[in-house]
């Protein structure tokens, strides 16, 4: 079968081969890949970027992906073929505290598919089938892959930033993540800016105001001038920072309102200074959030089922052969979402 394989520790050191097609195993399933989402993490991998070193090759890319079980291993109960389903990317040991409280993604011994075992970029891939998702009967399964990008969105805006209706909430950064938090954010009827830079005027920025955003282009006007316009001299109560710029970080700390809050969902490539004084003297809210877990997965998915958000303008097909090209088209910010289809 052809699969998009990360077969050496260069950056670019990846493409589709031929691989034997795989075997479940004991409390696996094998899945027929309908669809399977391009992430940020799969192109820093790509590009063998600072902090993943420990993704060994030869490895199958992929953990945004959903499909229909084809066969399951031994000691498989729960899931059957036929079963059309997503997979938990982040998956913990089952065993400890933090999986028992629900937070897996937490786990110290999590394994994230497609980084640290083969993932869905492929034509067949063999899961845990103790990480399945059932996916609504009325949801298209080629979407379904977007269950995990909209699940990290969700835990972000829903559970850790706590949105709630007429707040003013901005959102730096629309990568996907980033305009899915903004599509979240005013699906709870709060009062929304996606900011972005000059090269997000190509495709991200006209993408997400096809999907109804209000953005900022900061390469513009000062991010100040937009915020005025947006909300005039009140400031947001909620930021939700998914562009993983330290600067941006920055920004969102000294923008948000006193009371506010700021939420953490991208990852950084650099440290950063920050003083804390003036953040405590304005008691700013500061919380981090990472992956997502069953919870999430349902809520993301009975939210694309339910149609109340429309992941249309957001997407680019790609077929699997032309993952390299695909790969290119994210990297340069040409397209927001991309899903290879095998």
């Amino acid at each position: 079968m052809r699969a998009f394989v990360k077969f050496g520790t260069q950056a670019g050191e990846a493409g589709v081969r031929e691989i034997a097609p795989p075997e479940p195993g004991p409390g696996e399933a094998l899945l027929r890949v309908a669809a399977c989402g391009i992430c940020g993490s799969d192109v820093h991998a790509f590009n063998a970027d600072p902090g993943f070193e420990w993704v060994k090759p030869p490895i199958t890319l992929g953990h945004e992906f959903s499909g229909t079980v084809e066969s399951v291993g031994s000691d498989v109960s729960g899931v059957e073929p036929g079963d059309r389903v997503v997979a938990v990317a982040i998956q913990g040991c089952g065993l400890c505290d933090l999986c028992a409280e629900g937070s897996t993604q937490l786990c110290a011994e999590r394994v994230a598919l497609g980084l640290s075992r083969d993932g869905g970029m492929a034509g067949y891939t063999s899961v845990p089938a103790k990480g399945l998702v059932p996916v609504p009967e009325d949801l298209d399964l080629k979407t379904a892959a977007l269950g995990e990008p909209l699940a990290v969105a969700g835990r972000a805006v829903g559970v850790r930033g706590e949105v709630r209706e007429g707040q003013s909430v901005v959102v730096s950064g629309p990568g996907p993540i980033g305009v899915m938090c903004a599509m979240l954010a005013r699906s709870r009827r709060a009062e929304v800016l996606l900011t972005g830079v000059g090269p997000d005027t190509e495709a991200r920025l006209p993408a997400a105001e096809r999907a109804g955003i209000p953005t900022a282009n900061l390469s513009d006007a000062p991010l100040e001038d937009h915020l005025r316009r947006r909300f005039g001299e009140r400031g947001p109560e909620v930021w939700i920072e998914s562009s993983g710029s330290v600067r941006a970080l920055d920004s969102a700390i000294k923008a948000v309102r006193p009371g506010g809050r700021v939420v953490v969902v991208g990852l950084y490539a650099q440290k950063m200074a920050f003083f804390p004084t003036d953040s405590v003297r304005r008691e700013i809210g500061l919380v981090f959030s990472y992956s997502c877990n069953l919870a999430d997965y349902t809520a993301a998915l009975g939210a694309l089922a339910s149609g109340d958000l429309d992941p249309a303008p957001m997407l680019s097909e790609f077929p699997l052969t032309d993952a390299s090209a695909a790969f290119e088209e994210v990297r340069r910010g040409r397209a927001v979402k991309a899903l290879l289809v095998p």
